[in-house]
């Protein structure tokens, strides 16, 4: 099925137009609620109260939820930890000069990128 650029471009200007929904009409997932209620249930938790005790709170109030969801949908709703690594190549272990013995120089100049930056280098059975 195609579609006319012109459609597309009328739809656009009638979406931009569109009102916005009423808070009181708009629903949302229970996920969401709990991410709309964070700030307060973090507020909650600084003055004494556990996670039950907010569960049941909400429950009461007519969101119905149990501990152990409140509890994932809040690790859910925290922004996700950036993991910052700072790995160096390694040199390989073995390096091959002048002063090796020729059967490890050639060892070395037959290793993969791999096994050089892993610092281990098996040897081929020729090559012993």
């Amino acid at each position: 099925m195609t579609i006319k650029v012109e459609t597309i471009e009328a739809v656009r200007e009638k979406m931009k137009g569109a009102p916005e929904v009423a808070k009181a009409k708009r629903t949302v997932s229970k996920q969401e609620s709990i991410k709309e209620l964070k700030r307060e249930i973090e507020a909650m938790q600084k003055k004494g109260y556990t996670l039950d005790d907010i569960a049941k709170f909400m429950t009461e109030g007519g969101i119905q939820i149990t501990t152990p969801t409140l509890k994932s949908y809040l690790q859910r709703s925290k922004p996700a930890k950036v993991k910052t690594q700072s790995k160096e190549i390694k040199q390989p272990a073995v390096v091959a000069s002048e002063k090796t013995e020729p059967a490890a120089k050639s060892i070395v100049e037959k290793a993969t990128d791999s096994e050089k930056n892993s610092g281990f280098v098996r040897p081929d059975s020729d090559d012993i």
